[in-house]
C-alpha cells in the first residue's frame, strides 16, 4: 500500500475500490501496476469500479502512461460500469478524462461527491450480467 494509490476488492459485491492522491510519479507505477493486477486477479468479469480521484493531483508524463496502462488492464479485465469520485477537484478529473479517453466509454461511467453516493449508484442497479451501462436518469 502507498499513500499515493490503494486498490480495495469487494467480492460480494465483485467491485474494485481505487483511490488515487497526491502526486502520482514515475516511482509510483510499478508497485501500483503490480497492486492493481492482485486486485484484479480477484474479481470476475462484468466488475465495476469506483476511483477516488478527490484527493488526486495530475501527476508526471510517464505516471499519466501508466495510468491509462491501468485503465486498458481494467477495460481488458472486464470492467462493466465505473463511478469516479470528484470531490470538487476539477483539475485531477479533467486530466483523468484526457488519460482515459480511449479507454472507457462514458455511457459507463458516472461521477459521484462522495464514496456513499457511489456505492449507492452502483447499488441501485440489478445484479444482471446483462444489465448494460448505468442509466444516465
Amino acid at each position: 500500500m502507498s499513500d499515493k494509490y490503494e486498490f480495495r476488492v469487494d467480492r460480494a459485491r465483485n467491485r474494485l475500490y481505487i483511490k488515487l492522491s497526491g502526486f502520482f510519479r514515475g516511482q509510483d507505477v510499478d508497485p501500483a501496476m503490480t497492486e492493481l493486477e492482485d486486485a484484479l486477479e480477484e474479481l470476475r468479469p462484468d466488475f465495476d469500479t469506483i476511483t477516488d480521484l478527490s484527493g488526486f493531483v495530475p501527476g508526471s508524463p510517464g505516471a499519466t502512461a501508466a495510468l491509462t496502462r491501468g485503465g486498458e488492464m481494467i477495460k481488458k479485465k472486464g470492467r462493466r460500469n465505473g463511478v469516479r469520485i470528484t470531490g470538487g477537484l476539477m483539475t485531477g478529473l479533467m486530466q483523468f478524462q484526457r488519460m482515459l479517453k480511449g479507454v472507457f466509454d462514458e455511457d459507463t461511467t458516472r461521477y459521484a461527491k462522495s464514496l456513499q453516493e457511489a456505492d449507492a449508484m452502483l447499488d441501485s442497479w440489478t445484479d444482471e450480467p446483462e444489465r448494460g451501462p448505468l442509466s444516465r436518469a
